[in-house]
């Protein structure tokens, strides 16, 4: 892996954390959720570097719940999900040599990328911690979460994007 490679990927983990750190906790039936910007981080780096977005999001957010204690156990399955949603969506945003360009692919991948967190999460929440009613519940800052992240990237993809190209920076492997 190139240096600057390595440099976006910890920049944008980085980014990644504190997107997540930006949370309002939420309690449902004694459970711990949370409505962030960490999702927000992630489809923005997808957009910009493409799959590597997904190694920053499995840091990233990762690293958010290895520092707080109540989010502790979740550290392994954030770092699985949130990778996969970076992946997803990074992947998605630069097929067919759109590199993050096209809006309408970008707002395919951010629905892709926000099934795949809002599964991930609903299973592991089921299967290993709350079952399935509280699991259904969590939903909630799922659904808020994504629905937050697609409204404030579309605008500035559709601002930062342009400006990059541009630029002639080439952020992509």
């Amino acid at each position: 892996m190139k240096t600057k490679r390595i440099i976006l990927i910890g920049l944008f983990a980085a980014i990644c954390f504190i997107g997540t750190y930006a949370h309002i906790p939420i309690s449902f039936g004694g459970s711990n959720s949370m409505i962030h910007l960490g999702t927000t981080a992630i489809f923005i780096a997808a957009i910009l570097i493409g799959k590597d977005a997904g190694l920053a999001a499995a840091i990233g957010c990762a690293l958010f719940d290895a520092m707080d204690p109540m989010f502790q156990v979740w550290v392994l399955p954030t770092f699985i999900i949130k990778g996969l949603t970076g992946y997803a969506v990074g992947i998605i945003a630069f097929a067919r040599n759109k590199k993050g360009n096209s809006m309408v692919q970008n707002i395919l991948a951010f629905i892709v990328g926000g099934v795949v967190s809002l599964v991930g999460y609903f299973i592991v929440n089921w299967l290993v911690f709350v079952g399935f009613h509280t699991a259904v519940l969590k939903m909630i800052t799922s659904l808020a979460t994504t629905g937050i992240a697609v409204a404030i990237t579309i605008p500035i993809a559709a601002a930062v994007k342009p400006i990059i190209n541009k630029s002639g920076i080439k952020l992509e492997s």
